[in-house]
């Protein structure tokens, strides 16, 4: 499990400001009407199956390093702090969903990757993104954290799973959802 018990906890804290399920699975958490009246701080976008994953994968063109498969069987994208970090899925709509459901999709990571914010080299797998930087896998699935705009280096982690507790510990240390 690539998304600890731990940092569940961490985002369950908001809860008290309202929290719900949709009916496609997806959660939302942290309602925050200062900004708007349908506005969640964390979106935790219900997971892929792995039919979907691959059919995913061919559709963008991309070679998907394997923990992120992993990642989209858990999640099919995260959105969280008000989009201080987030992880791209696969937007998509279907007949039947609801308003909301079409509202709350993930970034996607085809539409991301047709346009990122700069040159990415190509052994490197660019999945997600904050205000200020994007995330990106090397060969070795280490995730790398660059400036968006420069290019240059601000973190890197060994694994996907130390990049998440990081950053999320690190948002809910200086609660960015508040702010």
């Amino acid at each position: 499990m690539i998304f600890s018990p731990d940092l569940m906890k961490i985002l369950e804290e908001c809860k008290p400001l309202g929290h719900k399920k949709m009916k496609n699975g997806t959660l939302l958490i942290g309602l925050n009407t200062e900004i708007r009246n349908d506005y969640w701080l964390h979106r935790l976008f219900t997971p892929l199956s792995n039919d979907s994953i691959i059919s995913f994968e061919k559709e963008s063109n991309l070679t998907f390093p394997s923990i992120y498969k992993t990642f989209l069987r858990e999640y099919n994208g995260i959105f969280l702090f008000g989009g201080y970090f987030y992880i791209y899925g696969k937007s998509f709509l279907e007949k039947g969903m609801s308003r909301e459901e079409q509202l709350y999709q993930p970034y996607d990571l085809k539409e991301e990757n047709e346009d990122p914010p700069l040159n990415i080299p190509g052994y490197l797998f660019y999945f997600g993104g904050s205000p200020n930087a994007i995330y990106v896998l090397d060969k070795n699935e280490n995730v790398i954290k660059l400036n968006r705009k420069s290019g240059k280096l601000i973190g890197k982690w060994e694994t996907f799973k130390d990049c998440l507790t990081s950053e999320i510990t690190k948002l809910h240390t200086e609660n960015k959802y508040f702010k």
